[in-house]
């Protein structure tokens, strides 16, 4: 039986050690992006607005305001989340030095790229799927999608009308490195296979990828021995993530902060677990505790 660990956006924000600065968490996203300049600068107040509030509810207002056409704001999206690079004390980095990364699957709900060049600095590559497993690589399932999944480069070009693409892109993509991503969000017209962080987490490019990475999520929770869940507020909206980890069999050992205590145990409540358990910590204050859990036999 399997260790499985799930890490969501306060585990890239609390990973420290990042350049050019941690990712920010939700409720501080859409000022970063209007910072970057680009389509989200451009809005109006009221839309702006929005986001500021509750970046999934503006994200589906704009998706309404824009009638689906959606590729220009994911590709800025993923240019921004593309420029996260890991410094040798960053949690991550840490994590993987601590254990053999390429025993376990890692989950992540994030589009960055913080996991696989941590890992990539120990010379360890990274495999997108739970099997057949190569023994030296780390697995990882990005169960949102990922800002460096594209499309062939040119496959849209300007003789083609982007604002009727309300169709999906799919297939498998094509994986490309930061530096490559970063290249694609320049020329393409297209946008990487990432969810609108949006309620439902619709994806536009890939969505059978995507589709496909959760479930092999569902499938390993379902063998699961122990879970550690780090850093990912719980949203029971996100059925595909937390209807899960509610049924498996599994002991969850979730890291969080003070504040993400009353809905863990809300969440307990509801599902009746009995195998749950809360551990107030930052991940980077929680690298041994996470190295522990999953190691120990």
């Amino acid at each position: 039986m399997s260790r499985i660990v799930l890490f969501g956006a306060g585990a890239s924000h609390g990973s420290e050690d990042v350049q050019p600065t941690p990712p920010p968490l939700g409720k501080y996203l859409f000022d970063a992006l209007v910072a970057q300049g680009g389509q989200a600068a451009t809005l109006p107040d009221d839309l702006k607005n929005k986001f500021r509030v509750n970046f999934e509810e503006g994200m589906a207002a704009y998706h309404k305001q824009a009638k689906g056409d959606v590729m220009r704001f994911q590709r800025e999206l993923a240019k921004f989340v593309a420029q996260f690079v890991p410094g040798p004390r960053n949690a991550y980095t840490r994590l993987f030095n601590k254990i053999d990364p390429t025993r376990h699957l890692f989950c992540t709900l994030n589009y960055d790229m913080l996991i696989e060049l941590s890992v990539g600095s120990l010379k360890i590559h990274t495999a997108y799927a739970t099997g057949p497993r190569d023994p030296r690589a780390l697995r990882l399932l990005k169960l949102h999608g990922s800002c460096n999944f594209w499309p062939r480069p040119g496959l849209i070009t300007g003789s083609c009308n982007i604002e009727l693409m309300e169709t999906a892109i799919d297939g498998d993509p094509y994986i490309f490195s930061r530096k490559q991503t970063l290249q694609l969000c320049e020329t393409e017209l297209t946008a990487p296979a990432i969810a609108m962080y949006a309620e439902g987490k619709q994806v536009k490019v890939f969505p059978s990828f995507v589709q496909n990475q959760q479930l092999m999520y569902s499938d390993a929770v379902k063998d699961a021995m122990r879970i550690c869940v780090v850093g990912a507020a719980i949203n029971l909206k996100d059925e595909h993530i937390w209807n899960h980890l509610s049924s498996t069999p599994a002991s969850v050992h979730y890291f969080g902060r003070k504040t993400d205590e009353e809905p863990f145990l809300a969440w307990k409540d509801l599902c009746g677990k009995k195998n749950l358990f809360f551990i107030e910590s930052d991940f980077a204050d929680a690298v041994d505790t996470i190295a522990a859990c999953i190691e120990r036999t």
